[in-house]
């Protein structure tokens, strides 16, 4: 094999394996411990204090005050680029905190985050009739998740071909004014 293949087939390698990374910096993944998941610091949040993990899933609510932003998110299960993929309905809700301003009209209610967070304890707020216990972190890198277009085709809905059946056309095919 000549130098061209195997610059050929580097750059190839390094395409693929550059497409299974995180959407997450190594710096932030660096620091996250994988031997806790979101079920064990839920279940008991006083023995995983100051642990990083990875969490994601849809903002319901975001609050401004003067010492940052606290949103409310709903969780989420993780694909293998740590995108949020289908709500995890065992899990329900968290908090997430930052000295930061996180605009409201960036991170609303509907957009889907992933984050490397710290667990710093547990905060109850209600939650409709109930008195709910968050867990709440602190957020050492937030990423947005890019809005999916949920529009229809890419076409004028109301077009019309002259000819659908062009195929049936009978001066496409032998026909006896043909011969």
């Amino acid at each position: 094999m000549n130098r061209s293949g195997y610059a050929l087939g580097s750059l190839l390698l390094l395409l693929v394996l550059g497409g299974c990374g995180s959407v997450l910096s190594k710096d932030a993944l660096y620091g996250v411990n994988y031997e806790v998941d979101y079920a064990q610091l839920k279940a008991s949040p006083e023995i995983h204090l100051g642990k990083t993990v990875i969490v994601g899933g849809m903002i319901l609510d975001n609050e401004l005050s003067n010492a940052g932003t606290t949103l409310e998110i709903l969780k989420y299960t993780l694909d293998n680029r740590d995108e949020p993929q289908d709500p995890d309905e065992v899990s329900g809700r968290f908090l997430a905190r930052t000295s930061q301003l996180l605009d409201p009209s960036i991170y609303k209610g509907g957009r889907l985050v992933t984050l490397v967070a710290t667990l710093r304890g547990v905060e109850a707020r209600p939650l409709q009739k109930i008195s709910y216990s968050y867990p709440l972190f602190d957020i050492v890198e937030i990423y947005l998740v890019p809005a999916r277009q949920t529009e229809g085709p890419g076409y004028y809905p109301y077009y019309y071909d002259p000819w659908p059946y062009w195929h049936r056309y009978p001066y496409w095919y032998r026909h006896p004014y043909w011969w």
